[in-house]
This record gives C-alpha cells, structure tokens and sequence, in this order.
C-alpha cells in the first residue's frame, strides 16, 4: 500500500484525514515542516499532504518548494480551509508549486483529489499553467479571486463561493472588477473553466465523455454551451483548429483589458 506523509497538527483533522485517505495508503502524521522533510528524505514516500502552517506556524510552501526541487515527481497536496487569509498566502504567480495541489478542507473529499496522485501515471491538469499565466495579469486586489479560478473552476463552483473564499463578496466583486474594466466574475469563472475542459480536450487528448465525467458536467450539451459562449469554439475546432494555447492566448489578452488598450493608442 502507498504511504503518504501528512503533516496535520489538529487531532480532528487528522481523524478526517485519516477518515478520507485510509483505505488508499497508510498515513504517517507529522507535526512540524522539520519533521516532514526528515520523513521524505528517508524514502519510501509517495505522496505528501499538508496543512497551510505545522504546529508552531511555519507556512508549509517554502518546504514545498524545497521538496519539490529534491524529489520533481512527488506529488504534494495542501489541505486547508478555504478562507480568504489562505487564499492571499498561497503563490500567486511563478512562485506556484509544480507538483502542488490544493484540496480545500470539509469542501472537497482528500481521498478523491489523492488517488489519481497515487497511480503510476499522474496527469497534470490546468491549474498550474493557468495560475501562472493569469495571476500576474491584475491588479493585486483581484489575484486571490483569479487564482481561486484559474485552480478550482468547474461546473460545480459558483461565483459567489469563489468570491468568499478570496475575500468579498460576489457584489463588492462585481463592482470592483467593472470599475477596473476586467471581465465579469462569471466570465472569468466560466473562461477558466472552459480552459480546464479545453486543456483535457487539446493537451491531454481526452474524450468528450470522460471530459464531461470527469469534471462533472450535467450533459455534453453544458460543456458545448460553456465553449461557445465564453470562446465562440465548438469540440471540433478546439481539437482541430483553435487549441489550448490559442484560447488562454485569447483570454490573456481579455484580462489585460484597458492596459493593452492603452500600450496600442501610445504605440499610434
């Protein structure tokens, strides 16, 4: 059986952890980042969860970053809550994690986002590549907002969710963002999403079906909606003409809004 190292300091949320990730691999807790460094480096690891701090308070991302420079291909899981204090701490640009996933605590199910971390072949989502290149792209007021989309988009997360969990809510949002000439939070929810189907789609060549499945659309219908409303793109031009990399294109261009108004009129 897998191990996974989970460094968890609550008695209760050990207890969840165990609860969630017990029948997929053993479970060795630890308290401090110390400790988790020293448990990986004696091998035998095969998957690493972690809450935001150990017990004395250290953020757990430097060590992350430092594992995962030690060991490229092992998988490393945040477990925490969602809240907005988490969100703003979390790597907002090219200081993201590659190997790094985020499971938001009594939101989503740790076993679930663990057991394709455990099988032999690991498929990378969107997420990494998204936050990386939209992040950067607003005002910092919006980057906890555009981070929580650009990692967690999907049918099922609402706009309202994932304004609270960056920090305000859906109206502030909304007013913030028309303000600052950005894209609505329900564009840049459902372009994020979009893109995670996309990147199935085009990078990894899945099927529409296990698409549709996997990211939990009602029906084929939703996912073909959600395309050509945010992008214009049908499931035949996404694998044939425009792909991944055209459409994030697309919407880059979309989030720099009047700042790239501005450089053209300067340019004139």
């Amino acid at each position: 059986m897998p191990t996974v190292v989970a460094m968890i300091a609550d008695p209760a949320d050990r207890r969840l952890t165990t609860d969630q990730v017990g029948r997929l691999a053993t479970v060795c807790f630890c308290d401090t980042v110390e400790a988790l460094v020293e448990i990986v480096a004696g091998g035998g690891v095969d998957a690493v969860v972690a809450d935001l701090h150990d017990v004395s308070g250290t953020s757990i991302l430097p060590t992350f970053r430092l594992l995962h420079r030690q060991v490229p291909h092992l998988p490393l899981v945040l477990f925490c809550l969602p809240t907005p204090e988490a969100i703003r701490e979390l790597p907002l640009s090219g200081a993201m994690v590659r190997g790094f996933s985020l499971v938001f605590r009594n939101y989503e199910h740790l076993g679930l986002a663990l057991a394709p971390a455990l099988r032999p072949l690991r498929v990378p989502s969107a997420a990494e590549t998204l936050a990386r290149h939209l992040v950067p792209l607003v005002p910092g007021p919006f980057r906890p907002f555009v981070l929580v989309c650009a990692i967690k988009a999907s049918p099922r997360l609402k706009v309202g969710t994932a304004a609270a969990w960056s920090g305000a809510s859906r109206r502030t949002l909304e007013r913030s963002l028309r303000s600052a000439r950005l894209p609505s939070a329900a564009s840049v929810l459902g372009s994020c999403t979009a893109l995670h189907a996309v990147w199935w789609l085009d990078v990894q060549g899945w099927s529409t079906k296990h698409v549709v499945t996997a990211m939990q659309f009602s029906h084929a219908s939703a996912l073909i909606r959600l395309l050509q409303g945010h992008f214009g793109c049908s499931l035949r031009s996404v694998r044939h003409e425009s792909g991944f990399n055209e459409l994030l294109g697309r919407f880059e261009l979309t989030m720099l809004g009047d700042a790239v108004s501005g450089r053209r009129l300067q340019s004139r």
